[in-house]
This record gives C-alpha cells, structure tokens and sequence, in this order.
C-alpha cells in the first residue's frame, strides 16, 4: 500500500500550520491525526468531538484534503462546561479564536462547523463515518455518550480514535478499554502517544482475530485505571503513587509507528477494498 502523493510535504506544511495554535496534541498525536485523516480505510464523513482553538481541525482538514475529501465536519460549544474542559479564562466561548485558527490556516471552507453540544449534533446525524476523533468531555459519562452516539454510524474498517486515553481521566480510558479492546466489532487496536485507537469491523469473526493482542493491551492498560477513576488523587503530594503510574504507563505500549507500519496494521485483506488505497 502507498501514501498519498506529497504526503510528507504536506504533513510537515500542516504541522507549521499550527505551531501558534493553543491546544494539548503532542506533535506525535497530530502525525496519527494527519495519517488516518489522509489515508481513509472505510467510506464516510471525518468527524471531529472536541475541536478547542482548532488545532486538531487544521489537521484533519488539511489531511481530508489531501485525501481528496471536501470538507469535515466538527462539533464543539466552545465554552466550558465540563470539568475537564480546558480553561477559556474568562471568556464566554472560544469561537472568535476558533474561527481566526482556521481562517488563518486556510481551511475554513474545509470545515463544517457546529458550535453546540455533541448529544445536539447526533439528534439529526444519519452519516456514515470513516474518522472519529473523541476528544470532548474526558469524563467517563461525557465520553461514553459520545462513543455510543456516533459509534453506530462507523462504515467497515472506519477508524475510531480517542484521546488522553494515557492521561489521568476517567472516561477516555475507560471507554478505549470496555468499548474498543473487549468489543467483538473492534479488529487493529493500539495507542499512540496517549492516542487509543481501533478499527471497526462489521464482520465479528474477522475482529476476534485479534482478541488476544486487545487483551494483552487491556491488561497493561488496567494497571493505570486506579490511578484515573479514583479522582481525588490527582493533585495530591503521593510521590509513591506518582512513580507507580508513571511505571505502569511507560510499560503500555504507545510509541509512533511509521505510516507504513500503521497501514500494514490497518490495511489487510478485509479492508483493502476500501477507497483512498493504491496497491504497490
């Protein structure tokens, strides 16, 4: 399998694109962003939940151009209302540097944007979708309700990506390993950088193919969950507890694979068929 044409070129242009862009990617997460977004293993939308002063939608939007794709779509309210959302200080909503970000990046007409809640947006979704990015409300129920919103709509061999699932919230962890790595509908799965990430496939007997890889997975991962669901632990002065989980999380696999790496893992006999791929 092989890469779009200009790929390189354009994930470094992309990458600049957002240098002055405030967010919480990592470079290594936006590189994952950038190859799944130009790369579609399924037929369907690229929807973003969570899209903050719009890093994570100059990224998507310049790889879903690249793929040859018109617009993604993207939903956030812009304001704070979750205690886990990032801190707009003082201001009542983001969406006046929402907007600049992506206008300033050229992207804004690849862009459908909805400025309200996620749960608003899934009252009218009836589209097919080859990329989620959940990266809204990180707790266990603001997640879970995103996963179980627009889940459904997942082509075969769509990707699904949470992030923060190797950061100390609840929900995105959680939901990565009860939703994804103990599902029978979830073929590849993995994390990348704090990036989790499956493959969904309609076909149950294909997906238990990798059940014990998940499992695997699912047991280093289990070690961080006290760490995350017991809340009242964060901020405390527990040096003990703090070396504890920063052992475990060294010990779940989450490097950066390189893209054809990712392709291999993604790209097999049962999605081969899926447009945006050229056989080498």
């Amino acid at each position: 399998m092989m890469l779009p044409q200009n790929f390189y070129k354009e994930l470094g242009s992309a990458l600049n694109s957002i240098r002055n862009i405030e967010g919480y990617l990592t470079e290594r997460e936006m590189k994952f962003l950038f190859l799944a977004g130009s790369c579609p293993t399924a037929e369907g939308e690229v929807l973003e939940i969570g899209s903050f002063k719009g890093k994570s939608t100059v990224i998507l939007a310049r790889a879903n151009i690249l793929s040859g794709g018109d617009k993604i779509v993207a939903v956030d309210p812009l304001t704070s209302p979750s205690i886990t959302d990032p801190d707009l200080k003082g201001k009542k909503s983001g969406l006046e540097e929402f907007q600049n970000n992506i206008q300033s990046a050229g992207i804004k007409e690849a862009v459908e944007f909805h400025q309200m809640f996620s749960y608003e947006l899934s009252a009218a979704w009836q589209r097919d979708i080859r990329l989620l990015w959940i990266d809204g409300d990180h707790t266990y129920s603001g997640t879970k309700k995103d996963f179980d919103m627009f889940s459904k709509f997942l082509s075969n061999g769509a990707i699904i990506a949470l992030h923060d699932v190797l950061a100390r919230f609840d929900g995105p962890i959680r939901v990565f390993m009860e939703d994804i790595l103990l599902s029978d509908r979830f073929g590849q799965a993995g994390i990348w950088g704090s990036v989790g990430w499956g493959q969904y496939l309609d076909d149950k007997e294909i997906a238990r193919r990798y059940t014990d890889k998940k499992l695997i997975l699912y047991s280093k991962l289990s070690r961080l969950i006290p760490f995350c669901v017991f809340q009242d632990n964060r901020g405390q002065s527990d040096i003990a507890g703090k070396l504890r989980y920063k052992l475990w999380r060294a010990m779940v696999p989450h490097a950066e694979l390189s893209p054809s790496e990712w392709l291999n893992k993604v790209v097999r006999s049962e999605t081969s068929h899926c447009k945006g791929f050229t056989k080498a």
